[in-house]
């Protein structure tokens, strides 16, 4: 694990655009699963401004997690965020990714949909996620087991409360949908971002612990190549 300290977010998002951009453009088929987000979202309108026509043609986008029950129209739907900030700027086509299907009564059968489509690409290239308050990676609650790869969560009060940022209108949420932290684990490239002073302390029980699965985001620390990209005010705890 690799930790790199940007001077503020627009640093960082500028980092991680080109990042994924060089990536694409050293893999034209690669295979990446995305988060959404207040941080992503800076990255991906960066991405937007950098991209030359063509370098995201033949990816594929899996999108990180969903809430169970809110629809992809929804704005606060992972979907929606990605959609609207990366995907229709880029003109990627509809054809080259997927998110998870919340609405439906079978849930367990659209995890199983999402494995399969990541076996069948011969597994990610790249994942981006964020951390929670509570050090959730995705919809990845404190006690998931590393082995799991997709799988349906139920969330935590704080993901619950923090969640409704996201929404115009206040919105049940129970449980979620996620890429399990198996397949982070088994990503080639993995890369957490986190800004801001809120996030201060959550960074420093992560570097602080052991990898353990009461805090997801210690996953980091067995990832062959896993990087955590924070700015100075994430970072203002750490010694």
């Amino acid at each position: 694990m690799q930790v790199k300290v940007f001077n503020d977010p627009e640093e960082l998002a500028e980092s991680a655009a080109k990042f994924i951009i060089n990536l694409v453009r050293e893999k034209p088929t690669a295979t990446l699963i995305l988060t959404s987000g207040d941080t992503p979202v800076k990255t991906y309108k960066k991405i937007v401004e950098l991209a030359q026509p063509g370098d995201f043609d033949q990816v594929t986008v899996i999108g990180l997690d969903e809430w169970v029950g809110v629809p992809a129209t929804s704005e606060g739907s992972c979907r929606y965020i990605v959609e609207e900030n990366l995907l229709k700027p880029l003109n990627v086509s509809p054809a080259q990714y997927t998110f998870f299907e919340s609405m439906t009564d079978d849930l367990q059968s659209e995890c199983e949909r999402v494995d399969k489509l990541i076996f069948e690409k011969g597994g990610i290239d790249f994942i981006i996620v964020g951390v929670g308050l509570n050090g959730h990676i995705g919809l990845n609650e404190p006690g998931t087991s590393f082995d799991l790869y997709c799988h349906v969560s139920k969330l935590a009060e704080i993901t619950i409360s923090t969640g409704q940022k996201y929404f115009n209108e206040s919105t049940e949420l129970t449980q979620g949908i996620t890429i399990g932290l198996k397949h982070l684990l088994e990503a080639k490239t993995a890369i957490m971002i986190a800004t801001g002073e809120r996030k201060a302390e959550i960074i420093q029980e992560v570097i602080i612990q052991d990898p353990n699965i009461n805090l997801p985001a210690t996953v980091f620390k067995k990832h062959i190549n896993g990087h955590i990209w924070i700015d100075k005010a994430a970072a203002s705890l750490l010694q």
